[in-house]
């Protein structure tokens, strides 16, 4: 066995003064705590200057590894990411450059694989942050592999992550897509207002029509209705089953809290932190809500949304939303962001804001006509479909890493066995 500090480089970083124009808003990625929020780093917000570089920061070549080194989020959590470009990074952070006979993505999982004990020795500030020192990480161990075994080990692990990135861009993408095509037709009304204003068709020759030529006297569109959202979606709520009654807890049904969507990388919650037992089920009142329920976070805070791919129960931190009426899933979905302002508007509390269902049911909305909210149904629902089989997807992809890695670095499976392993499971 080596250590890190045999086989790596470790540079610091730094931060440009804020105050100071010239050194924000150039082309240089600066990474801190805030933005480590991917595997692979390469060109996010915000971004600094070339002067701001040479007045304050650092830059991490392509290969390097960063990990957080201080900070009080260290106690929920250690940000480990790999730059795939040359990156900039703030003082709080440590850039791990590998050296000759060290192959970059193996080093980055190596350090990945350690986590567990990373966690046991997170060291505390005078300010009570936590911390690692430098002279730990650089004595942590580091198999000394040969370069070529090294190499095929990072580049399987690295194509678990890379897929789960590609499904995580792709599912943003569809995501971005729903909202824009709801907000153009049930929220601007763009094409009644382009039909009133003599501009040419900008939709399918399909979908033009479905759309009235004017605005009513209310401001929307011909013929279609006003109505209330606890109308159109039956709303409940839920609660905790006592905490000190073990037969209520740890069964087989999912039991979600507002913490549970807080984490999502999509929209679509396919497990809970927590289950119940069929017991700790009948204490809740809203009982077991199907697939497909809308799930809104009605305090601390409001405004997660999510979709429940799974059958769930909820604790009293939402509003659960189940579209048996006029109004779809997706609909429903895009309705809460275009309206989380007015959402918010109707909340109140001195301790925390909560928006209550008595407040949230007689919020406005507009029915479209059943042609126009069918057709949006038809293009949002695959889109809706294969974020859900995305992130099914990379859940599998991040088990199988998972299960693979550490027998991969011990050696107890070779990269050909592994490569066996994950075909069968995908």
């Amino acid at each position: 066995m080596k250590t890190l500090g045999q086989v790596a480089e470790f540079l610091s970083g730094g931060t440009p003064r804020k105050g100071v124009s010239v050194y924000w808003g150039g082309d240089i990625p600066w990474y801190s705590a805030s933005n480590m929020t991917r595997r692979f780093l390469k060109d996010d917000e915000p971004k600094i200057t070339s002067a701001g570089l040479e007045a304050g920061s650092r830059l991490a070549p392509p290969g390097a590894t960063l990990i957080l080194v201080r900070g009080s989020g260290l106690f929920n959590h250690i940000p480990i990411c790999f730059a795939d470009a040359p990156v900039a990074f703030n003082q709080d952070v440590k850039a791990i450059c590998p050296r000759e006979g060290t192959d970059p993505l193996f080093l980055h999982f190596w350090i990945e694989s350690l986590r567990p004990i990373l966690k046991e020795s997170i060291g505390v500030t005078g300010i009570g942050a936590g911390k690692f020192d430098l002279s730990f990480l650089q004595g942590l161990p580091f198999p000394d592999l040969p370069i070529e075994r090294q190499e095929a080990i990072g580049k399987l692990a690295a194509s678990f992550d890379r897929k789960i990135e590609l499904n995580r861009r792709m599912n943003a993408t569809l995501e971005t897509m729903a909202r824009a095509i709801f907000r153009d037709w049930f929220v601007d009304f763009g094409p009644t207002r382009a039909k009133m204003e003599g501009r040419a068709p900008y939709l399918a020759p399909d979908l033009w029509p479905l759309f009235p030529d004017r605005l009513d006297d209310e401001g929307k569109p011909e013929g279609w209705e006003m109505s209330e959202i606890g109308k159109e979606a039956t709303a409940v709520g839920g609660s905790t089953p006592s905490t000190k009654e073990p037969a209520y807890w740890g069964g087989n049904i999912n039991w979600a809290t507002p913490k549970d969507l807080s984490s999502l990388k999509a929209p679509v919650l396919l497990e809970t932190s927590r289950t119940i037992t069929e017991a700790g089920l009948e204490k809740i009142s809203s009982g077991l809500l199907p697939e497909g329920t809308v799930l809104l976070s009605s305090r601390a805070p409001i405004g997660y949304v999510a979709i429940a791919a799974v059958p769930v129960a909820v604790n009293q931190g939402f509003i659960a939303l189940k579209c048996e009426g006029r109004l779809s899933k997706e609909f429903v979905w895009q309705w809460l962001h275009a309206f989380m302002d007015e959402i918010k508007g109707n909340a109140n509390g001195s301790t925390f804001q909560e928006i209550s269902k008595k407040n949230f049911r007689p919020l406005p909305v507009v029915v479209p006509s059943e042609p126009a909210r069918s057709a949006f149904d038809a293009i949002v629902s695959p889109m809706l479909e294969r974020i859900i089989a995305n992130e099914r997807e990379s859940r599998t992809l991040a088990q199988t890493r998972d299960l693979l890695l550490p027998r991969l670095m011990s050696g107890e499976l070779r990269v050909a066995e592994a490569e066996k392993i994950v075909e069968e499971a995908l």
